[in-house]
């Protein structure tokens, strides 16, 4: 770096000489103070341009690594959630209930993990009742329900 500025003073000092030479053999009566003034700019100008076009820096982009959302901000379980909560407090029990339910289940352990309903690692995932209550061929029941959204959540 020290090399750098020895260099371009050099330079810049070198030049100056020269033009106050020319300036003198063409005749002219140029003023040394204002002549330096205006090499001093000059230099100034060229080293802030050469700086900004030859070293690049670490540049402008930003990697954003993509954020985990929370279980309460996923907005497709917010309404699977609104949705069960009308059929459970409805009049009769519809099978169709226990099939949102494994839909929303699958989705949640594929959204957040990555992973398949039927893939072995998802067993360390997915709570067992919840897989019971999922595979029953019968309609589930207000507390069944409110247990399946319960380990979904925690999914």
């Amino acid at each position: 770096m020290r090399r750098r500025w020895t260099s371009r003073v050099a330079v810049a000092v070198g030049l100056l000489g020269v033009v106050l030479l020319v300036l003198q053999v063409a005749g002219f009566d140029p003023v040394p103070a204002r002549v330096v003034l205006i090499g001093a700019a000059c230099a100034a100008a060229t080293w802030v341009t050469l700086d900004v076009l030859v070293d690049a820096g670490p540049g402008w982009e930003v990697d954003v690594a993509p954020a985990v959302p929370e279980p309460s901000a996923d907005t497709r379980l917010a309404t699977y959630r609104r949705m069960l909560d009308s059929h459970r407090q409805g009049a009769g029990d519809d099978p169709a209930v226990r099939d949102a339910l494994a839909r929303l289940a699958r989705r949640s352990l594929a959204h957040r993990h990555h992973l398949a309903w039927d893939d072995p690692a998802a067993g360390q995932h997915v709570h067992p009742d919840l897989r019971t209550l999922l595979g029953a061929q019968r309609p589930l029941r207000p507390a069944e329900i409110e247990r399946c959204l319960h380990h979904i959540e925690e999914i």
